[in-house]
């Protein structure tokens, strides 16, 4: 059985990816149909249903990208309230576990006492910013208290 030759690798086509920068826009389009009406025969001009056809898809395709830009400063507003919420986190100690695998390579978890001092949002998800300078996820805490609590062994 004969391979064929345009199976194998470097007989293979290049691929060309989109880029951001290659994609059309409003403008884009825009500027296709203006170009498009300037060029047609004026003994057959655009029929009537394929410019109103067209213009749709420009109304549309603008709307879209309207939307989008509404939905990103929808996502970023949440983001912010998502942070101001949890303002009132800062100046308490949370009590929370710490896990790690230890030199014999067992999982080990600690209690951990730490004063928030920061808010972060990191991929929609709040992160607590400790005064030791690690990052607490919310699901980590135990306890949270307005005043260190005494430690007792």
């Amino acid at each position: 059985m004969k391979i064929a030759d345009d199976l194998y690798l470097e007989n293979k086509p290049d691929e060309k990816k989109l880029t951001s920068n290659s994609n059309l826009g409003k403008d884009d389009f825009l500027k296709l149909l203006i170009t498009e009406l300037k060029n047609q025969d004026p003994m057959q001009p655009m029929d009537n249903k394929d410019l109103i056809s067209q213009m749709a898809a420009f109304t549309s395709l603008e709307q879209t990208q309207n939307m989008s830009g509404s939905i990103d400063k929808f996502v970023n507003m949440q983001s912010q309230n998502l942070l101001a919420s949890q303002v009132n986190m800062i100046g308490k100690h949370i009590t929370w576990n710490k896990s790690f695998t230890d030199a014999d390579s067992s999982h080990v978890i600690d209690q951990i006492i730490s004063l928030v001092t920061g808010i972060a949002v990191k991929d929609g998800k709040v992160k607590y910013v400790s005064d030791t300078g690690e990052t607490i996820d919310p699901g980590q805490i135990i306890s949270i208290s307005a005043k260190q609590r005494a430690i007792r062994f």
